[in-house]
């Protein structure tokens, strides 16, 4: 079993290049700077993925590159039209702002544009997963900012809602679940986007601090399939810190995955926007695919009777922020 953290000196080296690429997207005043800090962003991802004498990593790495080339290419060629057309003050620059978000949306994986993603992360590392359902997320959600429609992103908000709950249920693959329940988050995502980029960036901060902690933990016992969850035979201490941080990922109260959700709903509904009642009903429907990978530690399982000190001290500590989400944000509130 390897390390969750392990990063060779050439890694570090590509996440550093990764966290510059995200500063140059992000604080660009131009579409090309914006299109030059995506590319740097993926060239230094696709390390994370390939690995040597692995034939399906290469594979991934080549699939992952094919796409992410497409739509730079399409969104190359939109931007041109944009510079083009603002020059001649054409009546079709809404039309081609549209054309640049889909592009955006599609190296998200976002839906219904989420099929290659689905498809390519059965391969990915959890490391891999923890980088691209956290830190790829960022520069393109942020550049959506740039140009909100926001009658369009809730289209995208429902979509997002209803192929990540619906489409989590049958699988039995732990990273699909994994991946329908990012796809599930983009709708609080946009959600939080529309409100401030502060907004967004606090529940990205929330969501990968949970996130992190529920992939070390699937490291840490190298589980891949549901079936797999029958065979666990740790301590109910390490059966209780991964039922905690499947509720903190999907937002039940008093978790710390509530808190983001919980300030985006009172939003929407100081707003009278009806579409956060639709994300909350969708929401439970992603609440019940948690539970199941639960459900086989619970009622199924033989536990011992006796704690196993094993468990790493940085997954205990993580757990207990997840658990003890309302009381730190009580503490901001009366600060």
């Amino acid at each position: 079993m390897t390390s969750f953290f392990f990063i060779n000196n050439s890694k570090l080296m590509f996440f550093t290049l990764m966290m510059f690429s995200i500063m140059i997207t992000i604080s660009s005043n131009s579409w090309i700077s914006c299109w030059m800090g995506l590319e740097l962003n993926t060239f230094s991802f696709l390390p994370f993925i390939f690995k040597k004498k692995n034939f399906l990593s290469s594979e991934t790495s080549i699939k992952y590159f094919l796409i992410q080339s497409i739509s730079s290419v399409n969104l190359l060629f939109i931007i041109s039209l944009i510079n083009w057309k603002m020059m001649n003050k054409n009546f079709f620059l809404p039309l081609l702002f549209l054309n640049v978000i889909i592009c955006l949306l599609f190296k998200l994986g976002s839906a219904p544009f989420h099929f290659w993603m689905i498809n390519l992360i059965e391969s990915f590392d959890w490391l891999s997963m923890f980088i691209f359902f956290s830190i790829q997320k960022i520069p393109p959600i942020i550049l959506i900012s740039f140009y909100l429609n926001i009658k369009f992103l809730y289209l995208i908000i429902i979509l997002n809602c209803l192929f990540g709950s619906l489409g989590g249920l049958n699988q039995l693959s732990i990273r699909k679940i994994l991946s329908y329940s990012s796809i599930f988050n983009f709708s609080w995502m946009f959600s939080a986007i529309i409100i401030s980029e502060m907004m967004f960036l606090f529940f990205m901060f929330i969501y990968s601090l949970i996130s992190m902690n529920l992939f070390m933990f699937f490291n840490f016992i190298n589980l891949t399939f549901l079936s797999q969850l029958h065979n666990i035979k740790n301590n109910k201490l390490f059966i209780i810190l991964i039922l905690i941080n499947m509720l903190s990922l999907g937002g039940l109260p008093p978790f710390l995955g509530f808190i983001p959700e919980w300030l985006i709903s009172i939003y929407f509904i100081q707003m009278k926007s009806y579409i956060i009642l639709f994300i909350v009903i969708m929401s439970l429907i992603n609440l019940y695919y948690y539970m199941q990978l639960f459900f086989p530690l619970i009622f199924l399982n033989k536990l011992q009777s006796k704690w196993n000190t094993n468990i790493n001290f940085n997954l205990f500590f993580l757990s207990y922020i997840s658990t003890t989400g309302l009381l730190f944000l009580n503490i901001f509130f009366f600060i």
